[in-house]
């Protein structure tokens, strides 16, 4: 390696002494060679892009059987087509594209994964254990396919491992699933993309619990062991609810600001807010009884009354001893006579009755709680409008703070607007001014306006060159002695090109300086007084 790194480095060096050495005509034939080239191979590169253009992609990312499957057909309807991402990938030509694509659905290709189709066709004799085998494949068709959907998915394949059954319960194997997921280049299921699967796999199988899923992508990393806990999902709840914190205290801050903006003007003012808020959730009842004034309110009353006469007589051998002694009886008649009166009375009465149900969304402010602090240029002329002393200033921010944000200091909560909202006036530091930037000769040229005129005179000259290029052929073709040799030698002086751009005004002053230098070199003293004699002049 190190070999021919020093190989192209003395490659390189070689080409630099060569170019040196070469003047103003060789490197301008050897860079329109080199351009030429260049343009050529750009025309073919072109010319490919447009060839390979006309196929189109048929199917992509197949499986190899379906892949194979395709490339069968097409070969035996003589189709056209090419093979790319490892024979995943079936491009034809474009005006073949969509009539292929009916041929292979009559012909059901691409098959993919298969689902419930498979129960479509039964065979003779077929057993309850081969109905239970094609089940379990339709299922495990059906979840990969829908599995595939995801976006980021480029493959899946499911493996389901469902028991038999038992009379006893204690005596069932679990059920098990395993899936292999190929994601596309570049991307990554995120945890809840693998729990969204793991959900979906075991609510689709019976009896399959979301621990008994495992998920492993194409290279082998283990997706479902890396999902968050109870406490990733406490810590996910605790992110939104500062995200809900900081995004309240964002729109007062931003409400407060802009007051003070236009009252001190721009940056004059800085506010910060800090709010608590309240996440539980929480429920009030209330009940309130209230009584009648014109008197108690009798929800209901019961009445009975009952009265009635009795009258009959009593055969019975009455115990004692007027009866059971012979020698002293009694005469009874055996008649009597009795009456009876009976009432019952039940009233209920009913107070009246409110009940109150208050229900606390989460997110609600503490008033109490909520502070701002208040920033204000000492040093800024606007803070006349608002009072004479600082505490007039500071009382007359607070109140426009208050008004802002909702706070009343004699409302339901207990708030005092001095404890509550900071204000403090202090000088604000000034950021001191970048030294000027020191230009290059480079900067300089690009942000002169002469810029554009060097560039039109680089233009000139280009074209001076293709100019003299095609008299020197022409003259090269007249003699007989065009060779490459004989043009690449001719040298061409760089001043006769910028003579031929320059303005009459501007070559006799280019003449007149040529002559005074002729003189500074023959004689300088006779050019030391001849510039004697021309500043006596300018003093005078």
């Amino acid at each position: 390696m190190e070999s021919l790194f020093n190989n192209l480095r003395l490659f390189g060096q070689r080409i630099q002494q060569m170019w040196t050495k070469m003047n103003l005509n060789q490197k301008v034939l050897t860079g329109g060679a080199i351009l030429l080239v260049v343009l050529v191979i750009a025309v073919l590169l072109s010319r490919g892009a447009g060839e390979s253009s006309k196929y189109e992609i048929l199917y992509a990312e197949l499986s190899d059987r379906d892949a194979a499957d395709i490339v069968a057909k097409l070969e035996e309807e003589k189709i056209l087509y090419r093979l790319e991402d490892n024979g995943n990938t079936i491009l034809v030509p474009s005006k073949d594209k969509y009539d292929t694509r009916l041929k292979l659905v009559a012909e059901n290709l691409p098959r993919g994964k298969e689902g419930f189709e498979l129960f479509r066709e039964s065979s003779f004799g077929e057993t309850q254990t081969d109905k239970k085998v094609k089940y379990q494949e339709a299922l495990q068709g059906e979840l990969a396919r829908t599995i595939q959907a995801i976006d980021k998915v480029k493959a899946a394949n499911v493996i389901l491992a469902l028991p038999e059954e038992t009379l006893f319960s204690d005596q069932e194997t679990p059920t098990k699933a395993s899936v292999v997921i190929r994601t596309r280049d570049g991307e990554t299921l995120t945890p809840k993309e693998v729990q969204g699967i793991i959900n979906l796999i075991s609510n689709s199988v019976e009896k399959l619990t979301p621990e008994n899923v495992v998920i492993v992508d194409q290279y082998g990393t283990l997706l479902s062991d890396n999902l968050p806990s109870e406490l990733g999902a406490q810590t996910e709840v605790v992110a939104a609810q500062m995200a809900m914190k900081r995004a309240y205290e964002k729109e007062k801050e931003s409400a407060i600001q802009t007051m003070l903006d236009k009252t001190l003007g721009a940056d004059n003012a800085v506010v910060r807010v800090n709010a608590e808020l309240d996440f539980n959730e929480r429920e009030q009842v209330d009940e309130k009884y209230t009584h009648d004034d014109k008197g108690p309110f009798v929800r209901s009353e019961e009445i009975i009354k009952e009265s009635g006469t009795d009258t009959g007589g009593n055969n019975a051998a009455v115990p004692g001893t007027d009866n059971n002694i012979p020698q002293y009886d009694q005469v009874d008649d055996g008649t009597g006579t009795s009456s009876y009166d009976k009432s019952s009375k039940t009233r209920n009465y009913e107070l009246n009755k409110t009940e109150t149900v208050t229900k606390y969304s989460k997110g609600d402010v503490n008033y109490d709680r909520l502070t701002v602090s208040v920033l204000v240029n000492q040093s800024s002329s606007e803070q006349e409008s608002l009072g004479d002393t600082e505490d007039e200033k500071a009382d007359k921010i607070r109140s426009i703070v208050a008004g802002a944000i909702g706070l009343r200091e004699n409302g339901l909560n207990d708030i005092n607007l001095q404890d509550s909202i900071s204000v403090a006036f202090i000088d604000f530091y000034t950021q001191p001014e970048p030294e000027p930037v020191k230009y290059s000769i480079f900067n300089r040229a690009f942000d002169s306006g002469l810029t554009p005129w060097i560039l039109l005179a680089v233009a000139l000259v280009a074209i001076i060159l293709i100019a003299r290029r095609r008299e020197g052929l022409q003259l090269a073709g007249q003699t007989g002695d065009g060779s490459f040799d004989t043009l690449v030698e001719e040298e061409i002086r760089l001043e006769d090109l910028i003579e031929k751009a320059l303005t009459p005004e501007e070559k006799e002053k280019q003449r007149i300086r040529q002559e005074v230098d002729k003189l500074i070199e023959d004689n300088p003293e006779n050019a030391a007084q001849v510039l004697k004699v021309w500043l006596a002049d300018e003093s005078r």
